[in-house]
């Protein structure tokens, strides 16, 4: 490129403003404004030293810059300033912002682009470039878009985009959703590996608690489902650092092409449709129009080649899928009562007694309830199949269990517990009255299990107990009461209607006849 000075010393011997133009390429207007500068200033006389560059181009733009703006004619864009500054504002890219300004006027994407940072002050950011290698590496991630339509729902609800990209190709998958919650994080991450036909070595996430329990920079606390999904796929878990987005800096950059570019142009067409607030039924088949025919359409800046091109170099390298898709699990920690069991979604597994008080974690699959105390498996159930049922092994209760149930308080309270969560709270709460000795009646209440069901106890026990009424007798009376209003309800006399009255019952069955 031709300094400024190089142009002010041809000038100083002679060089014409025609010659100039056609030797360098400078537009004829800026020769004559430098050759004015330089006029005024005296450079291109004899005699008169020529300063520096950086002089030179400070007093070069100290004088055209304002001029440049008062002496201008209107741009054609100006008609429509107010919407492009309200899409700059909005963070829409460069592409979408053109697409927007076509339908207006004609014009191209270079003059927009001009247009826009002509009247922003704003200084591009450093980036630094990173090495990429194809089949390494995918960067994971949800970004905000706005709110949408929920159809099933019928109500306005924020949408997500989930990205989960290629490094090297920069091939993405992606997918609007309502949460960030561990199920959609994982089958987000089961779709994008079937989609690319291939598996990576390293998943890169953030730090959200669906993959990441605890942030550290040495020894992240992977979740334990995130982790028995890495397993069955067979790649390594290498999250961000703490506060260091850069280290996804690809997927951060996805994060905003889409908002920018996609989401802008989504919202726009949808309002054309007079859809103030666009429809989720729509936004993901447009996701994936835009994804076909923009996103792996462009030439990708520094390299050349389009996202289906460097695809094709990524793909053959990527391992093989496994031959089952992996079950989902769920991570739980339980607290095991004295009953040695622990309460997992809405049923009971037991658990040794010796852990009784502690409290375990719990990793469920679809068929499989796995238990543990800190690293070690101690007990495994298949999974119940109904609510509320109870899922037990004789030997994790304790030598002689149902001597010792019968005779101690705690056995008694482990008993009660069995029978129902609030029935093990009446008992603590017979026990808690120090006036009574309290065996004789948990005796009793726990030997009502013989007479009535345990759902019928459990519930006089929750009624009795938030009333703060805590007394066997009170259980065994509403137990009883309830019993007899039962069989009332069931009672008929032992001579049907018209027993005593044949020609009735004669009449009453041909009324019927007619009604019917």
């Amino acid at each position: 490129m031709i300094e400024l000075r190089d142009l002010i010393l041809r000038l100083r011997r002679g060089e014409g403003i025609k010659s100039l133009h056609r030797t360098t390429g400078r537009h004829k207007t800026v020769l004559r404004r430098l050759k004015a500068l330089a006029d005024e200033r005296k450079w291109t006389l004899e005699g008169y030293p020529v300063p520096t560059e950086s002089e030179i181009q400070a007093l070069w733009f100290a004088k055209t810059t304002p001029q440049a703006h008062e002496g201008d004619k209107a741009h054609p864009l100006d008609a429509i300033k107010d919407e492009i500054d309200g899409w700059v504002n909005e963070k829409y890219s460069f592409v979408a912002i053109h697409r927007l300004v076509v339908q207006r006027m004609p014009c191209s994407e270079t003059t927009v682009r001009r247009y826009i940072q002509g009247r922003s002050k704003c200084l591009p950011k450093p980036v630094i470039p990173r090495i990429a290698h194809p089949g390494e590496v995918m960067e994971v991630d949800f970004g905000l878009l706005g709110l949408v339509w929920d159809d099933q729902e019928r109500r306005n609800r924020k949408a997500w985009v989930f990205s989960g990209r290629l490094r090297f190709s920069r091939k993405a998958y992606r997918r609007i959703v309502f949460t960030q919650d561990q199920d959609t994080f994982f089958a987000c991450h089961i779709a994008a590996f079937e989609w690319f036909g291939g598996v990576v070595a390293q998943v890169v996430p953030d730090n959200l608690k669906a993959a990441i329990v605890k942030a550290s920079h040495e020894e992240p606390l992977v979740n334990r489902a995130y982790r028995a999904l890495a397993e069955h796929y067979g790649f390594a878990i290498n999250p961000c650092l703490p506060r260091t987005p850069r280290h996804k800096g690809g997927v951060e950059s996805d994060m905003k092409y889409v908002q920018s570019s996609f989401w802008p142009l989504f919202r726009e067409r949808e309002k054309a449709l007079g859809h103030e607030v666009p429809r989720f039924s729509e936004a993901n088949r447009a996701l994936e129009d835009w994804n076909l025919t923009i996103s792996e359409t462009r030439i990708i800046g520094k390299v050349g080649s389009t996202v289906p091109e460097l695809f094709a170099t990524e793909q053959p390298l990527l391992a093989a899928l496994p031959v089952e898709r992996w079950d989902p699990v769920d991570c739980a920690h339980c607290s095991v009562g004295p009953d040695w069991r622990i309460q997992y979604g809405k049923s009971f597994y037991s658990v040794p007694y010796k852990f009784i008080g502690t409290k375990v974690l719990v990793v469920g699959s679809r068929n499989i309830v796995r238990i543990f105390a800190g690293t070690a498996e101690v007990a495994v159930h298949s999974r119940a199949k109904k609510p509320w049922a109870v899922i037990a092994v004789p030997d994790h209760g304790p030598p002689n269990a149902k001597e010792y149930l019968t005779t101690s308080t705690k056995g008694l309270v482990m008993a009660a517990c069995g029978i129902g969560p609030h029935v093990g709270m009446m008992a603590e709460a017979i026990l808690a009255d120090r006036a009574v000795d309290g065996i004789r009646p948990l005796r009793a209440l726990v030997r009502l299990q013989e007479r009535y069901s345990p759902q019928d106890i459990d519930s006089v026990c929750l009624r009795l107990t938030t009333a703060g009424i805590a007394s066997y007798g009170s259980v065994k009376n509403e137990l009883k009461y309830a019993q007899e209003k039962l069989q009332a309800k069931s009672f008929r006399f032992a001579r049907g209607l018209g027993f005593f009255d044949p020609g009735a019952t004669e009449s009453v069955n041909e009324q019927e006849v007619v009604n019917g």
